[in-house]
């Protein structure tokens, strides 16, 4: 039994239907974006197959992706359901996804087999109109919660650069985040540089003595 990513995410959505319905929410629906970003993070095991160049997913993958969104429905982080769920036996993931055995359709080819409707992405059905008009204010649509995204990277701590100028056009930076050179260090780096300044100027890439750059 195996299926491609558009058809494990229809499955998965199949089985989370009622809780889908009653929440309203777009994060309780998985999707093909949603499917890949638990395989990175290891929730969901590699593709079992490929067909080319199309990746092909078993019911494990269905277990462990409906097992994931259980957990996350009870208010279980990610980190959480990780430690769980990573590489967990097929009869730990039978339990929390609480799915019936489905019958083997792999001799079914995919393009002949007729679209499920996709609840998620139709508009609501309008209400049937009332004899009377209802009182108080009209009901408020459930706000629809975003995917979680990636979190930003920590800004890095800004570093204190000391220059050491040693002749005119020449400055060494010392970028090290260390102290503030003392008179005695730069009297000990000026007389270490004459070697350096020597070759420079013989390579023509300071300023002739005495000139500014």
């Amino acid at each position: 039994m195996e299926w491609t990513i558009g058809e494990l995410a229809e499955r998965a959505s199949t089985a989370l239907a009622p809780t889908a319905r009653l929440n309203g929410r777009v994060r309780d629906v998985p999707n093909e974006r949603l499917i890949r970003w638990y395989s990175t993070i290891g929730l969901l095991d590699p593709p079992s197959a490929r067909r080319g160049r199309i990746a092909l997913y078993g019911r494990r993958h269905l277990l462990q992706l409906i097992a994931v969104k259980r957990r996350q429905a009870d208010g279980r982080t990610i980190a959480e359901i990780q430690a769980e769920l990573t590489g967990a036996a097929d009869q730990i993931l039978e339990a929390i996804a609480h799915i019936p055995e489905t019958p083997d359709e792999t001799a079914e080819p995919v393009a002949t087999r007729t679209p499920r409707p996709r609840f998620w992405a139709e508009p609501p059905a309008a209400p049937a109109a009332s004899l009377s008009a209802p009182s108080g204010p009209p009901p408020v649509a459930p706000a629809v919660a975003e995917e979680p995204r990636s979190p930003a990277p920590p800004a890095q701590p800004a570093v204190i650069v000391h220059g050491v100028r040693l002749t005119a056009g020449v400055t060494v930076l010392l970028d090290g985040g260390g102290r503030t050179p003392s008179p005695d260090d730069l009297a000990e780096i000026t007389a270490a540089s004459a070697a350096l300044l020597a070759v420079l100027r013989e390579r023509g890439l300071t300023s002739p003595e005495g000139k500014q750059s």
